[in-house]
C-alpha cells in the first residue's frame, strides 16, 4: 500500500480543521437563533456537531468571536443567495429591470428565510435593546440591504409600481413577511396542515408577496 506524503496529510488535516470550523459556525447559529446570545452555551454548540469545546477556543478566541463570525458567515450566505438581482446603477436603469430585479430579490429571500430561520430568530434576539453587538451588525451588514432596497423602492413607488408604503418602513414589511412562516412553522402546520418548507409552499408565499407589493408590474 502507497504511503501517504506529509503534503496529503496536511491537506487532509487543513480540511478537517475547516470542517470543524464551518460546523461549528452553523451550530452556533442555530444556538444563537435559539437562545440569544447570552443563553447560547459554547458548550453545546459544540455538543450539537460532536465537538469539545476546547476546539471552539481553538478557532475563535471568545464567545463574542464566535458569534461575529456566525453573523459573517450567515449573512455571506445571504448575498451569495441575491447577488446581482437589482442593477448595479439604479438611477439609470430601466423601471422594468428594477422591477424585475426587485421580484427575484424578494423570491430569492424568501427561500433563504426558509433554509436559514436562524437569520430572523438571531435579528429578533438583537433588535430588542441598543448593543455593541447590534451596532455592529447594522453598520457592517443591515444598512447595506436598507438603503438598497429603500432606493429601489423610491423608484418602483414614484413610478406606479410599488404598493403605497413608506421607503423606511418597507423594509420590514418584506423581512416579516418573508421570514414569520420559517420562524412560526409548528404554527403554520397547525393551522394550515401545510409544511412551509415545502416547495410548492416557498414558491407560492413568494409569489403572493410579489404580487402584494408589486401590483403595478403587471
Amino acid at each position: 500500500m502507497p504511503r501517504k506524503t506529509q503534503s496529503q496529510d496536511g491537506a487532509r488535516v487543513r480540511r478537517t480543521r475547516s470542517d470543524i470550523r464551518e460546523s461549528l459556525l452553523e451550530s452556533a447559529l442555530i444556538e444563537f437563533g435559539a437562545k440569544g446570545f447570552d443563553g447560547a452555551s459554547t458548550r453545546a454548540i459544540a455538543s450539537r456537531v460532536h465537538a469539545h469545546q476546547p476546539q471552539i477556543s481553538y478557532h475563535f478566541e471568545s464567545k463574542t468571536a464566535l458569534w461575529t463570525a456566525a453573523v459573517d458567515h450567515l449573512f455571506g450566505l445571504l448575498r451569495e443567495a441575491i447577488y446581482g438581482v437589482l442593477p448595479a446603477n439604479l438611477a439609470d436603469a430601466e423601471v422594468a429591470d428594477v422591477a424585475a430585479g426587485f421580484a427575484d430579490g424578494i423570491r430569492g429571500f424568501v427561500r433563504f428565510a426558509a433554509e436559514h430561520p436562524e437569520l430572523n430568530q438571531i435579528m429578533m434576539h438583537e433588535g430588542t435593546a441598543p448593543s455593541d453587538r447590534l451596532t455592529w451588525l447594522a453598520e457592517a451588514h443591515i444598512k447595506p440591504f436598507f438603503s438598497g432596497i429603500r432606493e429601489a423602492w423610491r423608484i418602483l413607488c414614484e413610478n406606479g409600481v410599488a404598493a403605497p408604503i413608506d421607503p423606511d418602513v418597507v423594509y420590514y414589511v418584506i423581512i416579516g413577511a418573508a421570514a414569520l412562516p420559517y420562524v412560526d412553522v409548528a404554527e403554520v402546520r397547525l393551522l394550515t396542515g401545510r409544511d412551509p418548507k415545502d416547495p410548492k409552499w416557498i414558491d407560492a408565499h413568494a409569489d403572493g408577496l410579489i404580487a402584494t407589493l408589486l401590483p403595478g408590474r403587471g
